[in-house]
């Protein structure tokens, strides 16, 4: 044996080393000492023996998981034969690895001489687990949540409503996946987990399709998600007040509401509306009919507007307006109501209309016009609401316009003037040219809202219509009727009176 200077050998490898050549008379003294002293040149530590035949030796270790075999080989000696493949399957049969024999790596091994390393000889399969169904939502359920603006909440949107229309998706089933069994190296299964199945939360209002995987509506309607079911309600109830515990709505299909709706808040239907309490400072908006058994107190902020009619108790400083008719059962107070159809107070004995404006297509009916204070109401029939706010609007457009050209050519005309004497600075010379370009601008924009009065007035004449105002009880001084364009200021009480368009004229008849 040769220690060389600076070996880490110990005595225990040079014993080991010693046994696998089947030298077992050796001098441990000598062997400690040559260890010891590492002089680097050969030191006798046994006789020479004649060496046996030593068939190769191996070692296995199995992962924990139980699905991995290696082996660690020792090469035959005293010219021992390689072992076989059949050789290495039966070591690892004895050692309980019976499944999963890698013959082609147990080849290679021995093939290739592979000594003292680990090598992967047999592996099991490791079990597949299975996955549970689930239900894969095609609705945005986010909406439910407060809308974020920022870095606060909109606690008036609250994402109280999920619009659906008939025949849509609501959400699909994904099946259950089976798991698949594993086996180990010893040969005995491994179970897997198998996916769990989950029966679809269809409630009313929705239907399967054929292979009980997908979910849809059944008609127009708002989604709800309770003790894990869905169903589609065809109408939004609200059982108590719109306010910050509902927050706004905006839904498909007609809309109840069994409280009042709180100022600020905002409500748009589909369909019908029913309010059952009062609507305060808020906006209401239906494609159909709007209907509130108390009324409307407005303090100036209520919003209102309806395709169809609206019927109401009464409406208090409001702004109102109707593709159709508006009914008031008591009173419409110091507001903005406008119809192309008929407004009518007659629902009962009071039956007031006083204050505001007053725009309808075809008729205004009431128990009493006006006040005996004298407050100004301005009633309009027989031209379109629409067209005749336009008019208005396009009118004080025009009116803003001449004045802001009037202060144009003033400054045109003092910068013109200092040009003239050669006193126009460079800066001043700029604005000149800004100013002038301005007034074209606004010149423009003055002619084509002169161009869209004329239109409006074309129109409002095509449409007028022989409306007519009737007053069951009286009207008081301080109201201004107007039919057709004609103007007709009440300056004393009348009583049972119909105000109508005759022969160019505005006329006074009887109520019937």
């Amino acid at each position: 044996m040769t220690v060389p200077p600076g070996s880490t050998a110990s005595t225990g490898d040079v014993i080991s080393a010693l046994k696998e050549r089947g030298v077992s008379d050796y001098d441990g003294g000598v062997i400690k000492k040559a260890l010891d002293d590492k002089i680097g040149s050969p030191v006798q530590i046994a006789s020479k023996v004649k060496e046996e035949a030593r068939e190769a030796d191996f070692r296995l270790k199995v992962s924990e998981d139980g699905l991995t075999c290696e082996m660690w080989m020792i090469p035959p000696s005293g010219g021992a034969a390689m072992p076989t493949v059949a050789n290495v399957k039966g070591f690892m049969n004895s050692r309980g690895v019976t499944y999963g024999h890698d013959e082609k790596a147990i080849a290679d091994m021995l093939d290739n001489e592979v000594f003292k390393q680990w090598v992967v000889t047999a592996k099991g399969n490791a079990p597949a687990n299975g996955k549970d169904a689930r239900i894969d939502y095609k609705i945005d359920l986010n909406v439910l949540k407060p809308r974020a603006i920022g870095d606060k909440v909109d606690m008036k949107e609250l994402g109280t409503v999920i619009n659906v229309i008939q025949g849509q998706e609501i959400a699909e089933k994904l099946p259950a996946i089976p798991g698949q069994d594993g086996m180990s190296l010893a040969g005995k299964k491994i179970a897997a987990y198998s996916g769990k199945d989950k029966s679809f939360p269809s409630g009313k209002g929705t239907y399967l399709s054929e292979d009980k995987l997908h979910l849809y509506a059944e008609y127009d309607g708002n989604v709800i998600i309770k003790g894990g079911n869905m169903s589609v309600n065809p109408v939004f109830e609200v059982k108590g007040d719109v306010d910050y515990g509902v927050g706004n709505i905006n839904f498909i299909g007609p809309v109840t509401v069994h409280g009042n709706v709180r100022e600020g808040f905002e409500v748009v239907s589909g369909s019908n509306m029913l309010i059952d309490g009062v609507v305060e400072g808020a906006t209401l908006s239906s494609s159909e009919s709007i209907t509130i058994k108390v009324g409307v107190r407005g303090t100036g902020k209520a919003k209102l507007y309806a395709k169809g009619d609206i019927n109401v108790g009464y409406i208090d400083q409001a702004c109102v307006r109707s593709d159709g008719s508006i009914a008031v059962a008591e009173a419409i107070l110091h507001s903005d109501v406008g119809a192309r159809g008929e407004i009518a107070a007659m629902g009962s004995k009071k039956g007031q209309i006083v204050g505001g404006s007053i725009q309808a297509g075809s008729e205004v009916l009431c128990e009493v016009l006006g006040s005996e204070m004298g407050t100004r109401t301005d009633v309009v029939v027989g031209e379109l609401p629409e067209l005749a706010e336009e008019r208005k609007r396009a009118q004080e457009n025009i009116r803003q316009l001449e004045e802001q050209l009037e202060k144009i050519e003033a400054n045109v005309s003092y910068l013109k003037g200092l040009q003239r004497n050669g006193q126009l600075s460079g800066e001043k010379q700029e604005m000149l040219a800004k100013i002038t370009k301005v007034k074209f601008q606004v010149k423009a924009q003055h002619e084509a809202t002169k161009k869209r009065l004329i239109e409006l007035e074309d129109n409002l004449e095509k449409n007028k219509m022989d409306g007519c105002v009737r007053v069951k009880n009286v009207c008081h001084p301080g109201v201004t009727v107007t039919i057709r364009g004609l103007r007709y200021i009440v300056r004393e009480p009348l009583r049972f009176v119909r105000f109508v368009y005759d022969d160019g004229e505005i006329k006074i008849k009887s109520f019937d």
